[in-house]
């Protein structure tokens, strides 16, 4: 089996992502595949320099895709379903975090920040089923 960024990469040059292009459907693909790195837990510098672009580029196309997806834009939804599909025949699981090691790794506010993130996305495993937050 493929990793993600193997999938991502072959993309990335199958449709040239990587040129400096307005297209919107070269957009969406980019905001599509940033959105899908981000998922995943890739920085936003990791995905920068996966597509030669700066991390505001990154954010930017993050923020519009979660506004286009809000409102199924028909040319957003039509545009990336190709893309949905090919990702979802490679049976692309979602990492799965243990609280435990999290806390014992945990160096610095940022790691602090991915664990509440983390919580309230209900992502880690070994609290699967049960209440997160304590509210």
């Amino acid at each position: 089996m493929q990793t993600l960024m193997e999938k991502i990469q072959y993309k990335i040059e199958k449709d040239n992502l990587k040129k400096r292009c307005r297209k919107p459907e070269m957009v969406l693909k980019r905001m599509f595949i940033y959105n899908l790195m981000r998922e995943h837990d890739f920085t936003l510098v990791k995905i920068a320099k996966t597509f030669e672009r700066n991390h505001a580029t990154i954010i930017n196309g993050l923020k519009t895709y979660k506004n286009l997806k809000s409102i199924k834009d028909f040319q957003f939804v039509s545009v990336l379903s190709g893309y949905r599909d090919f990702f979802q025949q490679f049976d692309i699981q979602k990492i799965e975090y243990s609280i435990a090691r999290d806390v014992r790794n945990a160096t610095t506010f940022r790691d602090i920040g991915l664990m509440r993130k983390r919580l309230e996305n209900n992502m880690y495993h070994d609290l699967k089923g049960k209440r997160n937050g304590g509210k």
